[in-house]
């Protein structure tokens, strides 16, 4: 199948990539356990706790489930002249420098390897019904990982349990908060040890079973024709159905969490809520966007989004660079700083700013600098694609 782009997929890319950014402020601003325990650090008074549980509700895990689908459908789109396998190699080599060298909370090491596995099973070659099968039962496994382990905890070996709670209690707290407020070898080893654990404990525990989860449904959205203009299935009423479902279970496991005051055997409970309503919320998002990006397609808006949407890779890794230049000791130094509300308005203004970069870059370029660099890596066409005045996308 030769390469091909889908410019619904592109606005979606693009929205998903914004609202990731929701979420990656809080970690590369706050000690790592207040990304999933806020009263580990910070003010959670007012407008600070209602910034949080949006956040929680609207943003986490939303945007970033969406991101993971429409990897999968890329790994069908680019086809095998992109080489793949090569491909993903070097997307590993791309998320072990971003998770050391930059943010320990790195995607792409996780991408690269459950890209490897699914095309080492031939599931792109796979019927829909079982990519989509396959796929949901895929991404049930982390919820019920985490309600095992609300009910098994006491049972549970020591190291393990050690593992999980360090990256929700607050005992790192105050050694990280110096670390992340000095220079960048002061922060290697809480960086390292942190990816480490992404790309290992995490990844088997959790991200790499809802990773291959999305890519499948992914997979199977380009075969079934999701995300052209006559998808089979309408925004009306499946959106509203999905969105629905989800916040009610999602806002569940929200409530759990404010009641039992953060504790971290309900915490489990909840996150298994959580996570399930999450699939709801995502769906309807993507629905909701897919339909936005047909009906309005000449607009300045879905044009701008699609083209931040094209240069995905160099964006993503835009907001880690600039977040932990902001934050971090070796740049302007706001590490523990900020409120949790200013935290949640930082995103949507540079939201602007990237979409102007990005129209910018899109008029002149047609693909972003970190693609050009890894298609070359990958397939020898180092090529940025200079825009001429007859060729300008629209």
């Amino acid at each position: 199948m030769a390469t091909r782009r889908v410019a619904s997929i592109d606005v979606l890319r693009g929205v998903a990539l914004l609202g990731i950014l929701v979420m990656n402020i809080q970690a590369f601003a706050l000690p790592h356990a207040a990304y999933m325990n806020p009263s580990a650090y910070g003010s959670l008074a007012g407008l600070d706790g209602l910034a949080w549980s949006l956040s929680r509700l609207l943003f986490d895990f939303k945007f970033i489930s969406l991101f993971s689908t429409l990897f999968g459908a890329s790994l069908v789109l680019a086809g095998e002249a992109s080489n793949p396998k090569r491909r993903l190699a070097w997307l590993m080599v791309f998320g072990c420098l971003h998770g050391y060298l930059v943010w320990f909370g790195d995607v792409l090491f996780a991408y690269g390897v459950t890209g490897l596995v699914l095309l080492g099973v031939g599931a792109k070659r796979w019927t829909v019904r079982r990519q989509v099968t396959l796929g949901f039962a895929l991404l049930l496994v982390s919820p019920l990982v985490a309600a095992l382990g609300g009910v098994l905890l006491d049972h549970l070996p020591a190291a393990l349990v050690a593992d999980v709670h360090l990256h929700y209690d607050a005992s790192t707290t105050q050694a990280e908060l110096v670390a992340f407020r000095s220079g960048w070898l002061a922060q290697l080893p809480f960086r390292a040890a942190i990816s480490f654990d992404q790309q290992t404990t995490s990844l088997v525990l959790e991200t790499g079973w809802r990773a291959a989860g999305c890519m499948l449904l992914g997979m199977a959205a380009v075969r079934a024709r999701v995300f052209e203009k006559d998808s089979p299935i309408a925004w009306w009423p499946w959106a509203p159905l999905a969105l629905g479902f989800g916040l009610l279970v999602s806002g569940a496991g929200l409530w759990l969490q404010w009641a039992s005051n953060f504790d971290f055997r309900t915490w489990l409970y909840a996150q298994s809520l959580h996570e399930l309503g999450s699939m709801g919320v995502a769906a309807g998002i993507g629905l909701s966007v897919l339909a936005w990006a047909h009906r309005s397609a000449g607009s300045i808006v879905v044009q701008a989004v699609g083209r931040l949407g094209r240069v995905a890779f160099s964006a993503y890794l835009m907001h880690s660079i600039v977040g932990t230049l902001v934050f971090y000791g070796h740049g302007l130094n706001q590490f523990g700083t900020w409120s949790r509300t200013a935290l949640f308005v930082a995103p949507f203004v540079f939201w602007s700013l990237q979409l102007v970069m990005a129209w910018w870059w899109t008029n002149r370029f047609r693909v972003g600098p970190l693609e050009a660099l890894w298609r070359g890596l990958s397939r020898g066409d180092f090529s940025l694609g200079r825009v001429t005045p007859e060729t300008t996308p629209s």
